[in-house]
C-alpha cells in the first residue's frame, strides 16, 4: 500500500485497524454485517482524507474479492463502500 501524504502515521494505523474490522464483518456467518457501526467509527475517528483512503483500499479489497470469484462477499463489501460513501458525503456537506 501506498500511504498518501494527507494521512499520519497515526491515522494509516487506524485505516489498517478499521479495514481488518470490515473484512472480519463480511465473512461474518452469524446475522448481517454491522458495516453502519464501522462506518460511523470511521468517520468519527479519521479526517475525511482518511475515510477517503479507506474507501480506496476497500475498492482494492472487493476487486481482489470478484478477481478470485468470490462475488458475494464482494457484493457484501460493496454494502460497506456504499454505507461509507454515504457518510463521507454528510460529513463533507457539513463541513461545506
Amino acid at each position: 500500500m501506498t500511504r498518501s501524504r494527507d494521512t499520519s502515521f497515526a491515522e494509516s494505523l487506524v485505516i489498517w485497524s478499521i479495514r481488518r474490522r470490515y473484512l472480519r464483518e463480511m465473512r461474518r456467518e452469524a446475522g448481517l454485517p454491522r458495516y453502519g457501526k464501522l462506518g460511523a467509527e470511521a468517520v468519527a475517528r479519521l479526517s475525511i482524507d482518511a475515510v477517503r483512503h479507506l474507501r480506496e483500499i476497500l475498492l482494492e479489497e472487493r476487486k481482489e474479492l470478484r478477481d478470485r470469484g468470490r462475488n458475494r462477499a464482494a457484493d457484501s463489501l460493496t454494502s460497506a463502500i456504499r454505507d461509507l460513501d454515504s457518510r463521507t458525503q454528510i460529513l463533507n456537506d457539513l463541513l461545506h
